[in-house]
């Protein structure tokens, strides 16, 4: 069983400096890192990391203490390189084309990531020619980018974010006929539909209720970083909702966590979680309520921290069914956690403490 993700990529360019720059004085980083990214496509390497921790924890209590030679050191955690394995999670997403959307796809095979591109195809123009229109010319079809500049008091952030046509409706055929959970960010209606109706039956048009009527055998979560105005047709699709302090739908002057939530519930989501940053994690549960404390950790690089909670939770949630909810939301805080412990949003993926938290799931 695998896990399917459905929403952004974007190239992030992303540079630490030790200070606050200057807007008008050119500055040198103290870091940099280039990578996949965007929140689905965060939480897809996240999961991916947690299945190759899983492994090597299993790999590790089956391997006997005396396998290891005296005077000679254990191997140090790898990451897994590669998506080849059967529980690799699947990205539903738009590329792009070009050499920065190969550099992409390679970046997200070494995560351990599969992708299914659903860019849309250039079309001939009118007069034949097989160069295509110039809007579905490749210059159009390069990928979203992301430059990212932390820095001692925070972050700036600029994002070209969902700039290219899909074809959803193309790579659907490709699609897993079973998954064990289904995440959308929802950056992309027409992807983040495809994906939330994975598994059900074809529905009749004169039928609208029916698509909301139906159910599928796994767990359907939103990403919610901020509200999206096409989110109102895509909500009676979800299950779950995990959405940030900044989500606030457009009936409501500033976001409340309880009115979010009764908003949801709206649409039949009875399960809402809201993370809050260093702090404590809401959620509302079925009827039931309550909060989570946040661990405080010494942060190098908060890039993704969000996204990796995400990306944790689906997997913790794919395993637990319908377990206790502040395990799976304890779980999900502790690994955002490792996320930020070192620069970027790859690093952490080797930290062993990955193996000690996975233990047990």
């Amino acid at each position: 069983m695998t896990a399917l993700f459905a929403g952004l990529t974007t190239l992030d360019v992303l540079h630490r400096l030790d200070h606050a720059p200057d807007p008008t004085v050119k500055v040198t980083s103290t870091g940099f890192t280039m990578a996949a990214g965007g929140p689905a496509t965060n939480a897809a390497v996240t999961y991916a990391a947690l299945c190759a921790a899983s492994r090597r924890a299993a790999a590790s209590a089956e391997r006997p203490s005396s396998s290891v030679a005296p005077g000679s050191r254990a191997s140090e955690p790898s990451v897994e390189r590669g998506a080849e394995s059967g529980d690799a999670p699947l990205l539903l997403t738009a590329l792009g084309e070009g050499p920065v959307a190969a550099f992409l796809a390679a970046d997200l095979a070494c995560a351990g990531v599969r992708v299914a591109d659903a860019t849309a195809r250039a079309q001939p123009s009118s007069d034949g020619n097989d160069e295509g229109t110039a809007a579905a010319s490749s210059s159009a079809r390069v990928p979203a980018v992301s430059s990212i500049i932390e820095h001692p008091e925070g972050r700036m952030v600029a994002s070209t974010n969902a700039r290219l046509d899909v074809e959803a409706a193309r790579i659907a055929p490709l699609l897993p006929t079973r998954v064990g959970v289904v995440l959308v960010d929802g950056h992309n209606p027409s992807l983040a539909h495809e994906a939330l109706t994975l598994g059900m039956e074809r529905v009749e048009e004169d039928a609208p209720f029916a698509l909301l009527e139906a159910e599928v055998p796994h767990p359907r979560i939103l990403d919610g970083g901020s509200w999206k105005d096409w989110l109102t047709s895509l909500l009676g699709l979800v299950d779950i909702a995990v959405v940030s302090e900044d989500f606030c739908p457009p009936v409501m002057a500033r976001p409340n966590g309880e009115q979010v939530a009764d908003f949801l519930r709206g649409f039949g989501i009875t399960r809402t979680v809201r993370t809050r940053g260093e702090r404590s994690v809401q959620y509302w549960w079925d009827g039931a309520r309550g909060e989570v404390p946040v661990r405080r950790v010494e942060d190098s690089s908060t890039l993704g921290a969000g996204d990796a909670f995400h990306g944790a939770f689906a997997w913790a949630i794919e395993r637990a069914g319908d377990a206790d909810p502040e395990a799976i939301i304890r779980f999900a805080s502790a690994v955002a956690g490792v996320s930020v412990s070192s620069f970027g949003t790859r690093r952490w993926r080797a930290s062993p403490e990955l193996e000690e938290l996975v233990r047990g799931w």
